[in-house]
């Protein structure tokens, strides 16, 4: 199967090249992904600066081409299918690391590039594993691997996506793979001031996850914490199309034509 492999922590990440590794003995790859790490850069595309192409070499990895942009993940994904014509079966983001769950895939440039995927009409796969440590990545990638024809028999190729989740354990701990809802995650309130070496204050973003999880949750983030891989089918349109029934007729009798 011809694969197109990209992330959102730069070509260089641990998680991109135990990905690539492990899927690249039993398919294509062409690897595109940020010379930068892209970190919650969302759906984010470069418009106006000009991107540099240049390819890179991942050890241990056999692909069709390789290379970096200095450009966002939803830019690697959309410059490899819009302007190389490169055609692939599927697409894979990741494997990131720290974890997309719950509310944080909607800053996620992981999930926006299997997002971008989606939009023209390809099966695609984002993949992350939990906690910013950089161990358990080969195992992650491992089961990925393995799992590879079960999770991508989960996508459609209209308008979906796919979020899966690692656990920050070896793989022999994995309890097993479960679908959850998205979790809604509560982060701090209070930003951190610090001192500028100009002299100036900067501000940190919170990032202390305050989540709680009821005992009977059945959402990606309690599924988690309790050892399992985390399935969660996403898609692109966000239109709340209840809301929209209801709005229609609402709008077209209560507005007013002026003039």
């Amino acid at each position: 199967m011809k694969l197109l492999i990209t992330n959102d922590d730069g070509w260089f990440a641990p998680g991109i090249a135990a990905l690539a590794r492990a899927l690249c003995a039993e398919h294509e790859l062409y690897i595109c992904a940020p010379k930068f790490n892209q970190s919650c850069v969302s759906h984010g595309l470069t418009l106006k600066k000009p991107m540099r192409v240049e390819k890179i070499e991942i050890e241990g990895v056999s692909a069709a081409e390789a290379v970096c942009m200095d450009g966002t993940p939803a830019d690697c994904v959309r410059f490899v299918l819009s302007h190389l014509k490169w055609k692939p079966d599927a697409v894979v983001s990741g494997i990131n690391k720290g974890g997309n769950i719950g509310t944080d895939v909607l800053y996620s440039g992981t999930v926006s590039a299997a997002a971008e995927a989606a939009m023209y009409g390809l099966r695609s796969i984002a993949v992350s594993r939990n906690t910013f440590n950089t161990d358990y990545f080969d195992d992650a990638a491992a089961h990925f691997a393995e799992n590879f024809e079960l999770f991508l028999s989960c996508t459609t190729a209209e308008k979906r996506l796919l979020n899966v989740n690692y656990p920050f354990l070896p793989l022999g701990e994995y309890r097993g793979i479960r679908a959850g809802y998205l979790a809604e995650q509560v982060y701090a309130d209070e930003y951190e001031r610090v001192e500028l070496e100009d002299g100036g204050a900067g501000y940190v973003a919170p990032s202390v996850k305050m989540t709680e999880c009821a005992e009977d949750d059945t959402t990606d983030e309690k599924f988690i914490r309790d050892g399992f891989v985390t399935v969660t089918p996403l898609k692109y349109d966000t239109t709340d199309y209840e809301q929209l029934a209801r709005i229609v007729s609402h709008v077209e009798k209560n507005y007013d034509l002026k003039g």
